[in-house]
């Protein structure tokens, strides 16, 4: 792997992970402060951002959306064009191919401690109706494990939630923002609760990035800042 494709590690808002614990009843609860999986603030973060692996984004893969029609702009339109079959082997192949167990390796032989890596609600909990396909959840298990086998921390970040929450490729459906409209917060929510189900107690994850870079006019802000609130205790 090139060290081109090593961008540096943006540590947005996040939920960090606490150590598996039990807490007291409400009743006698006293505040405490939980163990982080990573040493925070200790430590030094020496990270890089795996983009374009499972989010497809035009500047960081060109190549992909080259080998397409001009009316693909993004994932959402890729996949809705080519259909299932097609885009499955296509990503498949990319899946694959764009980052591999020996690629952690080389991160470790550079002085990297922790990865980003960005994945859509799509992968998670796909809400009925869009056009994605699914497979890149499983590819996420087996980063999560050749991180852990190098010694790398990772923070797994939701990247696109339904509805786009900023209108940019990069929440995979460029275009018109509708998230915090309908029932979009809960399914971001759902899709955070199976990333804590699966990878909360995985020793390699250090955090979980609630959404990336929710932005524009379009947006609730309350219901934006109720989000953050209920998205810690997912």
């Amino acid at each position: 792997m090139s060290f081109t494709k090593l961008s540096a590690l943006a540590l947005t808002a996040a939920a960090l992970l606490p150590s598996l614990s039990y807490a007291a009843p409400a009743a006698t609860m006293t505040p405490w402060k939980r163990d982080m999986k990573f040493g925070f603030g200790k430590e030094k973060v020496r990270g890089v951002n795996l983009g374009g692996w499972f989010v497809l984004e035009p500047w960081i893969t060109p190549s992909i959306f080259e080998a397409t029609p001009e009316n693909v702009l993004d994932e959402y339109s890729m996949s809705a064009t080519l259909g299932k079959d097609e885009m499955n082997k296509r990503m498949q192949k990319h899946w694959s191919s764009w980052i591999t167990a020996s690629d952690f390796g080389e991160m470790v032989s550079l002085g990297i401690n922790m990865v980003r890596i960005p994945i859509g609600y799509w992968s998670i909990a796909p809400v009925e109706g869009d056009p994605y396909i699914q497979g890149a959840y499983e590819w996420l298990h087996k980063a999560v494990g050749w991180a852990g086998e190098n010694g790398i921390e990772v923070m797994i970040d939701l990247h696109g939630a339904p509805g786009s929450q900023n209108g940019f490729d990069n929440s995979g459906n460029k275009g018109v923002i509708q998230w915090t409209q309908g029932n979009t917060v809960s399914q971001t929510h759902k899709a955070l609760k199976k990333l804590r189900k699966d990878f909360a107690s995985n020793p390699a994850v250090a955090t979980i990035e609630l959404l990336n870079e929710p932005m524009g006019p379009e947006l609730d802000m309350d219901t934006v800042e109720q989000f953050y609130y209920d998205g810690w205790g997912d």
